[in-house]
């Protein structure tokens, strides 16, 4: 159920406020932030390996669909099978803290140099800060979708599915 709430006048707002990195208090934000990574990874990851094995398999060689995925994993490599490649995706989260970071410092730099467009300085620090930020987090990926793959125990060999795993990522 949707409810739309009527504004008074008075209750505007009357600008948006940027939060600047100054105005946070690192010993919350950076556990708080790290934590809540950790907890969508958890708990999305099982989704993450499902969707990458349905990806690389031709057909339905080895799975029907998403839940008979979860079933046959569990079934034939235990509850642990859906974690494979988990610890090494772990080490992503550091890609978020160096995102914040560089973009926050390409921003400050920018503005004690006397760049005062704003915008401008967003747009130069998101650049930089993905560029950071992708130069870890892909060689990351590719390790933890390989590591998603091996030891898959199903009833067909999983040479095959390997070969195409390098294949979809341009090796």
């Amino acid at each position: 159920m949707f409810f739309l709430l009527k504004m008074e006048p008075k209750d505007e707002i009357p600008y948006i406020r940027t939060i600047e990195w100054e105005m946070l208090d690192k010993k919350k934000f950076i556990p708080l932030s790290v934590l809540s990574s950790c907890t969508v990874r958890t708990t999305l990851y099982p989704f993450t390996l499902v969707k990458t094995r349905l990806q690389i398999q031709k057909g339905n060689e080895v799975y029907r669909g998403t839940w008979d995925a979860f079933k046959k994993i569990v079934k034939y490599e235990g509850p642990t099978g859906l974690y494979k490649g988990f610890w090494v995706n772990m080490f992503s989260v550091v890609s978020g803290a160096f995102y914040v970071m560089t973009y926050e410092n390409v921003r400050h730099i920018l503005q004690v140099n006397n760049v005062t467009d704003s915008r401008l300085r967003a747009l130069v620090g998101g650049g930089c800060a993905s560029l950071v930020g992708q130069t870890i987090i892909v060689p990351i990926d590719v390790i933890s979708q390989h590591l998603m793959m091996h030891g898959q125990k199903v009833s067909m060999p999983t040479k095959h599915l390997h070969l195409l795993l390098y294949e979809l990522m341009g090796f």
